[in-house]
This record gives C-alpha cells, sequence and structure tokens, in this order.
C-alpha cells in the first residue's frame, strides 16, 4: 500500500472541511438534476462545472466532479423509469423492465431497485479501486516511453472501436483529436506549429474550452433541434419504495454478478456505462429462470442494469489515475480538472499525493452513501425536473458555458475556441459520428506524441526496438485480441447459426 496513518489523517481532515462536504452534497444534487433531464449527461455535467473548478485545491474540485460524476450516471434511472426516456445513455437499458413497472402501478418499487442497485454497484466498484489502482500503479511505476506509448495507442484505438461500427471513421475523428494537441510551441524545440501568427495559441488550444465546446456546447446545439415531449404521469407512483432484506437476498446473485461486470467493463477504456447496463441486463435474462418476463417490468431487469452502470464509475478511474488513460469520456474531462491543479494522473501521483489518492477512495464511499438520502429527495421534485422544456435548458447550458470558460481565463479568444469546439463537436455529432475519439485523442495526443519522440530516440529509429518491451509487447496483443475478437466471434456465429437454422 502506499503512503500510511499520515496521508488518512489529511485526506480525512481535507473530507471533513466544511467547504468539501457542501461541494459533495451540492454535486451530487447538480448530478441528479442533470442526469434526470434528456440529452445532458455525466461528460456534460462534468463539463460545466469543470471551469468553476480552476481556483479551488485539488481534494474539493476532484470531490465536487466525483460527486456530480457518480450522481448524474444514477439520475438517468428516474426518468428512465417513470417516463420512459433515459436521462443518459447509461439508463438505456433501465427503460425496458423499469418503465414497464411503472406502468404497472410499481413504480415506487423499480425506483428503489434502482437507487439500491446503484449504491451497492457504486461502494462495490469503489471498493475494487481502492485494492486495484495502487497494484496496478506499482507495475506502471516501471513504465517507460515505449510502455506508455502501447498505453496510449491502446486507448486510444479501444475508444474508436466501441464508438462506432467503422474503425477507420473512429480512428480518423481521434486522429483529428490528436492534431489539434500539436497546435502551438513546441515544448522540445520551441519551434511554432499551427500558431497561424497569434500568441494566443503559443501554449495550444486552451484545455477547458475546448472539452467545453466539444461536449456542452454541441449537446445543446442537438438538442435545440428538437422539443421535449410532453409527459404525463402519476405523480403519486414517484413515492420510493426501497427494497427489503428478503427482496435483496432473493437478489444478491444477480446485483453481485452485475457489480463485477460493470467494475470490469468500467476499467476497459472507451466501454463506459450504457456497455455495462447492456451487459448485465443480457447476463441476468440469460440467467434467469423467467427469461420471457424480461421487458414486462422484472425487478432483475431494473437492478442490474443500475447496479452495472454505477459500478462502471470506480472501473474507468483505475485506468485514468494509475495510468493516465481515460476508462471514458466523463473520466477524460475529469482528467482535464487533475491538469488544471497541476497535476499529472499516473503512478508518481500515488507517491507523491497519496494524501489525494486517499481522499478520492474514501470521498467515493461517502458520496454513495449521501446519494442514498438526496436520491430518496431528488425523487420527489422529479416530476417538475422531467417537465422541463428544451427552451430553458438549452440557455441555461450555454449560459453556464459561457460564463464558465470566460472566468477561467478572463479572454474572448477563449471563449471563441469553445464557440468553434462545439461547431465542431455539432458537425461531427450531425454526420454520425462519435465525439468519444476526438475527446480522448486531445487528452492522449500530448502524452502519445511525447512518448512517441522519446521512444525513437531511444531506439534510434528502429521500429523494432518498440516492441522489445515485454510489457508493451503484451498491450499491443492485449491490442490486436480486442481488435479481431468482433470479427472472429461473427464469423464463427454464422456457421453455428446455419447448423441452427438445418
Amino acid at each position: 500500500m502506499f503512503g500510511g496513518s499520515e496521508a488518512i489523517l489529511a485526506a480525512l481532515a481535507s473530507l471533513g472541511d466544511p467547504t468539501t462536504i457542501m461541494l459533495m452534497v451540492g454535486g451530487i444534487t447538480l448530478g441528479i438534476i442533470i442526469g434526470i433531464l434528456p440529452g445532458l449527461g455525466p461528460p456534460i455535467a462534468i463539463t460545466i462545472a469543470l471551469p468553476f473548478t480552476f481556483y479551488m485545491d485539488a481534494v474539493p474540485s476532484i470531490i465536487l466532479l466525483l460527486s456530480i460524476y457518480s450522481a448524474a450516471v444514477y439520475g438517468g434511472s428516474i426518468s428512465a423509469i417513470a417516463v420512459g426516456i433515459p436521462g443518459t445513455g447509461a439508463a438505456i437499458a433501465t427503460v425496458i423492465d423499469g418503465h414497464a413497472m411503472f406502468k404497472k402501478g410499481r413504480g415506487g418499487e423499480a425506483l428503489g431497485l434502482s437507487l439500491t442497485g446503484s449504491i451497492i454497484g457504486g461502494i462495490f466498484s469503489v471498493i475494487c479501486l481502492a485494492f486495484i489502482a495502487p497494484l496496478l500503479a506499482q507495475i506502471a511505476i516501471k513504465f517507460g516511453p515505449r510502455e506508455f506509448l502501447a498505453i496510449s495507442i491502446f486507448g486510444l484505438v479501444v475508444v474508436v472501436r466501441v464508438a462506432g461500427e467503422n474503425l477507420w471513421k473512429g480512428l480518423a475523428i481521434g486522429g483529428a483529436g490528436i492534431f489539434l494537441t500539436t497546435w502551438g510551441l513546441d515544448e522540445v524545440n520551441g519551434t511554432e506549429r499551427y500558431t497561424f501568427g497569434s500568441y494566443h495559441l503559443y501554449e495550444g488550444i486552451p484545455f477547458v474550452a475546448f472539452l467545453v465546446g466539444v461536449f456542452a456546447l454541441s449537446e445543446v446545439m442537438m438538442n435545440a433541434e428538437t422539443a421535449l415531449r410532453k409527459v404525463d404521469f402519476d405523480k403519486s407512483s414517484l413515492s420510493v419504495k426501497l427494497p427489503g432484506l428478503k427482496t435483496l437476498a432473493k437478489l444478491k446473485g444477480t446485483i453481485m454478478r452485475s457489480s463485477l461486470l460493470g467494475t470490469v467493463i468500467g476499467i476497459i477504456p472507451g466501454e463506459g456505462a450504457a456497455v455495462g447496463a447492456f451487459f448485465a441486463y443480457s447476463e441476468a435474462k440469460r440467467r434467469s429462470k423467467n427469461p420471457e418476463a424480461f421487458g414486462t417490468g422484472e425487478p432483475e431487469g431494473v437492478i442490474a442494469p443500475e447496479t452495472a452502470n454505477n459500478a462502471t464509475v470506480g472501473g474507468a478511474l483505475v485506468p485514468t489515475l494509475t495510468l493516465g488513460v481515460p476508462g471514458s469520456p466523463a473520466a477524460a474531462v475529469l482528467l482535464g480538472a487533475f491538469l488544471i491543479q497541476g497535476l499529472a494522473p499516473g503512478p508518481r501521483l500515488f507517491a507523491e499525493r497519496p494524501d489525494l489518492m486517499y481522499s478520492i477512495f474514501i470521498g467515493l464511499l461517502i458520496i454513495n452513501v449521501l446519494m442514498i438520502f438526496i436520491g430518496l429527495i431528488a425523487i420527489r421534485f422529479a416530476a417538475q425536473l422531467i417537465k422541463v422544456p428544451t427552451s430553458v435548458i438549452v440557455p441555461s447550458v450555454v449560459l453556464l458555458c459561457f460564463v464558465g470558460v470566460f472566468s477561467v481565463s478572463n479572454s474572448l479568444f477563449s471563449v471563441g475556441v469553445m464557440i468553434a469546439s462545439g461547431f465542431l463537436g455539432y458537425t461531427i455529432r450531425k454526420l454520425g459520428y462519435s465525439i468519444a475519439p476526438l475527446s480522448i485523442g486531445f487528452v492522449l495526443g500530448p502524452i502519445l506524441e511525447l512518448s512517441l519522440r522519446q521512444s525513437v530516440q531511444i531506439s534510434d529509429g528502429s521500429l523494432l526496438e518498440f516492441f522489445a518491451s515485454p510489457i508493451a509487447l503484451g498491450i499491443y496483443g492485449v491490442l490486436a485480441l480486442t481488435i479481431l475478437w468482433g470479427p472472429i466471434r461473427a464469423r464463427v456465429k454464422k456457421p453455428m447459426e446455419g447448423v441452427d437454422d438445418a
């Protein structure tokens, strides 16, 4: 283990500060609200709050964003159950049985299962994070340029592979994100690259302004095209009925499998909460004694995806904290908060700031416990939140984006970058592409370039030397299996389908 009792005491002191507690409660509340509102989600929620952490200390700022992250993943289930409109992508699987239960008059039961599953999944993943991250950090401390190059390539390729059906299109979008990180003065020799004669670009494209534009501004542009449909439902069905011990004992197998699935899928860069939720839902249905009941209001169909999607939060932080490779788009924005604080996530951070690591581990546990109480209160006001029209949501988010970005730099140039990035993200979305590769490429670009240049210098230009490291070779091997697994599974499945049809 890293650090010691002094680091733990320092973490507890930071978390016990009244300001940190207020930020934690406020972050959970904001996260649930944004999660409930359809069209928004964890990356948008964190992005909106990111500029306001610029002048905060490291622990309060990270705790605030983690509170928003965890709560936003859960918040999407409330609108998914109540009106069949998932507030986030992570809640899409919850709609299937959650809304069916609501229409049968079992909405309180469904909301209780969702809240309980989210808390259990979140706590399980935090415990895994606390044990896995330090161990992985001890291995990662031995990483050199070739290993970090392999990790960067792995993270980028895996993200673009799962972001769309076409690998090459995803790579093109990811490559565009990497290209944008080359703008500014070269850190090695000081030459200008794509500055276009503007001193504003000497330090490169402003990180916060770019992420706010790509995530938040492009999202509100998309939402501005469509009006939120009117919804009518019985408000009395929003009273929560938490499951009893007998119910939890009956569902314990589903809960444990979903927690494990969500955590493991969260660790894989690029998979995300939506993938974890669908995996858990499919597995619960496959193992169920009554699979035909799924889709008609089955409790397992609610607690499985909700447990898994919150478990991905802790899982996504494993590669983010230990390797500096974000496990999800939301984690990529969270990585930006570390950079704003002058911290570089990676193995050295565990040795240099053990108090911060303990603050994250303990803070996430507290966040999940507080979500029980705040979630119960938030559900009572869900009826009003779900009915908020797009005409109110869009200008409110835009105003927060402008104020937040300008407050960070006091520069209209950053505001201009945010607007340009917003149109870039909007264009990519309208063309049917995912913005995840763009954001991950922008985050990983500096690491990829530096490790590549250092690797070339070490190897004297020999490409074979890139594979001389056993760790790097292993990473490339796993990457190859990841890419080839889909086509291999499809080829194996077709002959089997032919046999079954015969």
